[in-house]
């Protein structure tokens, strides 16, 4: 599943994009439902903290994208959905490790 841009859409529109991923394995909820198999994507602006894109492939990736999309309508910079306190046991709180692997804007 996936909402926004992906790589290649960034590419052809000549927008430079950092990009961060995770396996579902480093994500919490996994380890008590077993569900560890997929990965989470995302593409923030390579100039500004907008988040540009994002993938899913696990459990529940229709409720991590709803959340993800919101943050993006709302226009909201990935630190703060990074940053959030997101409840706990939930494979959601996976987007904090995600967002916390986006690498520093280039000099």
């Amino acid at each position: 599943m996936r909402v926004g841009m992906n790589e290649r859409e960034a590419r052809k529109r000549g927008i430079q994009v950092r990009v961060a991923r995770l396996s579902m394995s480093a994500v919490l909820r996994t380890a008590a439902t077993g569900e560890a198999q997929g990965f989470m994507k995302v593409l923030v602006g390579a100039a500004d903290e907008r988040i540009l894109g994002f993938s899913m492939i696990g459990s529940e990736a229709g409720e991590v994208m709803a959340a993800v999309q919101t943050a993006m309508l709302a226009g909201l910079p990935y630190p703060k959905l990074r940053d959030a306190v997101i409840a706990h046991l939930t494979i959601a709180e996976g987007l904090g490790p995600l967002l916390s692997n986006v690498p520093p804007p280039s000099a």
